[in-house]
């Protein structure tokens, strides 16, 4: 017995947009944004239907898809993940924290645009957190392998022809709320100035 032949059917006109939406987050200089927002509702209905929702940041210029967790009433059972969870190491986890520091302070200033870092800046951002100690080339690479984890996970992105110079993104104030910036700040507060014996 032969399996029968089914006519493909034609793209959704907003195919695109889902395919690129499950490749990661879109933003507003993305030649996808507008058909996002032309049809974000079918968009979140066809994503709805799968247990996915679409964050979608209009005014922030970002959207993304977020799986929420499993209500532990749910008697029915759970939706596989659509990718792993990572716990972020110390150290990245430290730089993800001051970057969306630089974040607020920059929206809390009159300054208009992106917020764009240079390589030294961020070093600068780090010291009080990687002392360097005599050994500035190791330090060095330890900021360049952090900041690079930081582009893999979409936070900071290389600016094209400006090795030195980074944006910050602005998904990650949806990654880190305000209340859990203020909650990590204190606690690096605490490690960066330990109490004195």
């Amino acid at each position: 017995m032969t399996a029968q032949t089914m006519q493909p059917q034609p793209p959704l006109p907003y195919a695109h947009v889902i395919l690129k939406l499950l490749r990661g987050a879109i933003y507003s200089d993305d030649s996808h944004w507008d058909g996002l927002q032309n049809y974000l509702t079918p968009i979140k209905e066809y994503f709805g239907k799968i247990g996915l929702q679409v964050r979608n940041y209009e005014t922030e210029g970002f959207a993304y898809l977020e799986q929420p967790d499993p209500d532990p009433e749910d008697q029915t059972e759970a939706l596989p993940r659509l990718t792993a969870r990572h716990q972020l190491s110390f150290n990245v986890t430290i730089l993800c924290v001051l970057l969306r520091e630089q974040l607020r302070q920059f929206d809390a200033s009159d300054v208009t645009g992106r917020l764009i870092l240079s390589i030294e800046k961020i070093r600068d951002l780090l010291k009080p957190y990687l002392p360097e100690g005599n050994n500035e080339e190791r330090f060095r690479r330890e900021v360049d392998g952090l900041v690079k984890q930081a582009m893999e996970l979409r936070f900071l992105k290389r600016l094209s022809g400006q090795d030195e110079n980074y944006e910050v993104r602005p998904i990650l104030k949806a990654k880190v709320d305000a209340d859990t910036l203020e909650l990590l700040k204190q606690k690096l507060a605490a490690y960066a100035n330990p109490p004195a014996d």
